[in-house]
């Protein structure tokens, strides 16, 4: 017993030190397999936008792109679970919803869709993060446990309730990831991801650039969720970053 708890505790460990933690997949449902792809390539966080139409919770980056055969449930709750009861979860810890309807109509969708499944996401201590559009935070305390929350840097909450803070680059500065990241721009980005830190939250980052170049700065500055459209291009640099 006492070795099996050690593998355990050893296994546990090598997972922490995956760079592919930090893979987050960025408008997942566009890739051919939603969820699968990005699964299967190791990611640590994935990424989902989603719509509350008619009481369904519909996946897409545009209403006009929504169909009822694309939905939350079907495409990445139902497929979540599944892995998280067989131990299969490897790197992935993190769902994010990003809500594109009101906080008011779309929340308590979610938590419905997910209430069935608490006691294994608070077991394996998945995170379920809402962004998008969410309550205001005094309000965040409302909902369960198991519901977690995407802060902004201008905005005053229940350090509980937020365990990522995300932010645009871009209002740091402009960078297309073509050349070295100018040095002024890389000191704000550094200065906020330290603070990010030193409050106990999280950092993601969008409107990054999409490039080598891009993942390696974002690395170097300590964010811990690099976003990506392009998956196997991140996987490959996060594994390439591992083995030097």
């Amino acid at each position: 017993m006492k070795k099996i708890a050690l593998f355990c505790l050893f296994s546990i460990a090598l997972q922490a030190q995956s760079p592919l933690l930090k893979a987050h997949a960025h408008n997942d449902y566009e890739h051919e397999r939603p969820f699968f792809d990005a699964f299967q390539l190791g990611f640590g966080s994935i990424e989902a936008d989603v719509y509350a139409v008619n009481g369904e919770l519909l996946v897409g980056h545009e209403r006009a792109h929504l169909s009822l055969n694309r939905n939350l449930k079907d495409l990445y709750i139902d497929p979540i679970i599944r892995v998280l009861k067989a131990n299969k979860e490897g790197n992935f810890h993190q769902l994010l919803i990003d809500s594109k309807t009101s906080a008011d109509s779309t929340l308590p969708l979610i938590i419905a869709a997910l209430k069935p499944h608490a006691e294994i996401i608070q077991q394996k201590g998945f995170r379920i993060v809402i962004s998008g559009n969410r309550p205001t935070p005094a309000k965040y305390i409302e909902s369960p446990a198991w519901i977690t929350f995407d802060g902004r840097s201008d905005e005053r909450f229940p350090t509980s309730k937020v365990v990522l803070e995300s932010e645009s680059m871009l209002k740091f500065g402009f960078w297309n990831g073509q050349g070295p990241i100018p040095a002024t721009l890389k000191e704000k980005l550094k200065n906020y991801v330290d603070q990010v830190h030193a409050n106990g939250r999280k950092v993601r980052l969008w409107a990054t650039p999409d490039s080598l170049l891009g993942y390696q700065a974002l690395l170097a500055i300590g964010v811990d969720y690099i976003g990506t459209d392009k998956l196997s291009l991140l996987a490959d640099y996060l594994k390439f970053s591992e083995s030097k």
